[in-house]
C-alpha cells in the first residue's frame, strides 16, 4: 500500500505519468474542502454559541436544555473543523492544522466541563418530572447526552493530538 504524499513537486512527478491535470485537481479539491469546512465550522460554531445566550447559570432547566442543545449541535461544527483540518494537512499548512487541532482539544475540554455541570443537574431534572411518559423522554435525552459527553471529547482529543503530532517539525 503506497502512502500519498501531498507535496506538489512529488505529486507532479508522479501524476505526469497518470494525468497531466491530476495534481491541480487534487490541490483545488483540498482547497475547496477546506473552504467548505470553514463555512460549516463557522455556522456550526455560531449555532453553538447562541445556545448559551442569554446565560442563566443556576437554573437547572436552562443548564439541562442548553447542554443538551449544545451537544446535539456539535456535529455540524465538528464536520466543518474536520474538513478544514483535512484541507490544511493536505496542503501542508502547519499553522492552520495546529490551530484546528487546538480548537478540537479546547472543545473536548469544554465538553468535559459541560458534562460535570450536566451530572449535577440530572437529579434535579428527574425529581422535577413525576409523569412517567415525560420521564421516559427525559431518560432518553439523558442517555444520549451522556453518550455524546463521553464520545465527543474522546474523539476530539484523539484528532487534536494526532493532527498536532503530524505537524511536528520535520
Amino acid at each position: 500500500m503506497s502512502m500519498l504524499v501531498f507535496e506538489p513537486e512529488v505529486q507532479a512527478k508522479k501524476s505526469r505519468a497518470e494525468s497531466p491535470a491530476a495534481v491541480p485537481y487534487r490541490i483545488i479539491g483540498f482547497q475547496l474542502l477546506g473552504v467548505v469546512g470553514a463555512g460549516f465550522a463557522l455556522v456550526g460554531g455560531i449555532d453553538l454559541l447562541v445556545a448559551w445566550v442569554p446565560q442563566a447559570f443556576g437554573q437547572p432547566e436552562w443548564e439541562f436544555g442548553t447542554i443538551t442543545q449544545t451537544l446535539d449541535g456539535i456535529p455540524v461544527c465538528a464536520i466543518g473543523l474536520a474538513m478544514l483540518l483535512t484541507g490544511a494537512l493536505a496542503e501542508d499548512n502547519r499553522r492552520l492544522a495546529r490551530t484546528v487541532a487546538g480548537i478540537f482539544m479546547l472543545i473536548a475540554l469544554a465538553i468535559v466541563a459541560m458534562a460535570v455541570l450536566y451530572v449535577t443537574v440530572l437529579p434535579l431534572a428527574l425529581r422535577a418530572v413525576p409523569d412517567p411518559t415525560i420521564r421516559q423522554g427525559l431518560m432518553k435525552a439523558m442517555v444520549k447526552t451522556i453518550t455524546q459527553a463521553v464520545v465527543y471529547p474522546t474523539v476530539f482529543t484523539w484528532v487534536g493530538i494526532k493532527a498536532w503530532r503530524s505537524t511536528a517539525a520535520r
